[in-house]
């Protein structure tokens, strides 16, 4: 939630990350956490749009991302839901034997079900990332931190 915080801010100031991943989220000896690595970022006001250029860590990419089309932050929040997918049960929600299988599985498949990897996932939980998780970016939360907010009140949830 404390990421998706930070994305939202991010932006709110009119920055996409475009490489949400876990090695670009830290936890210092504070532990305090930081969203790392903005050289990728577009800002989303720019009037130099570009299309059909992938950048980004295959395995979070957002299938946006993929198809070259343009993204906004609905695109940091599907990569952020593959972290936490991967963060819940090990392993992220997308596999395959090479990258371009990897691209295909995360552009048509539907990701596994959280309740099948991690039967004590609470449904809460599960409904936050399968909304995150949505193929078409318009089924997604519409700001990060709403994304936030929804996973804030599942671990509510779960202490009440």
């Amino acid at each position: 939630a404390t990421v998706a915080e930070a994305i939202d801010y991010a932006h709110q100031q009119g920055v996409v990350h475009r490489d949400i991943k876990p090695a670009n989220i830290m936890l210092t000896k504070d532990e305090i956490i930081k969203v790392m690595d903005f050289g990728i970022a577009k800002m989303t006001t720019s009037s130099k749009t570009k299309t059909n250029i992938v950048l980004g860590t295959p395995t979070y990419m957002s299938p946006e991302q993929i198809a070259g089309k343009k993204v906004d932050g609905r695109s940091d929040m599907f990569s952020l839901a593959v972290v936490l997918f991967e963060l819940l049960t090990g392993r992220p929600p997308f596999l395959a034997d090479n990258v371009s299988a990897l691209l295909f599985a995360i552009a048509q498949t539907p990701h596994p079900s959280l309740k099948a990897l991690r039967s004590d996932a609470p449904p809460a939980v599960k409904a936050v990332i399968d909304c995150a998780l949505q193929k078409d970016p318009a089924q997604r939360y519409r700001r990060a931190n709403e994304f936030a907010a929804a996973l804030r009140s599942s671990i509510d949830g779960l202490a009440a």
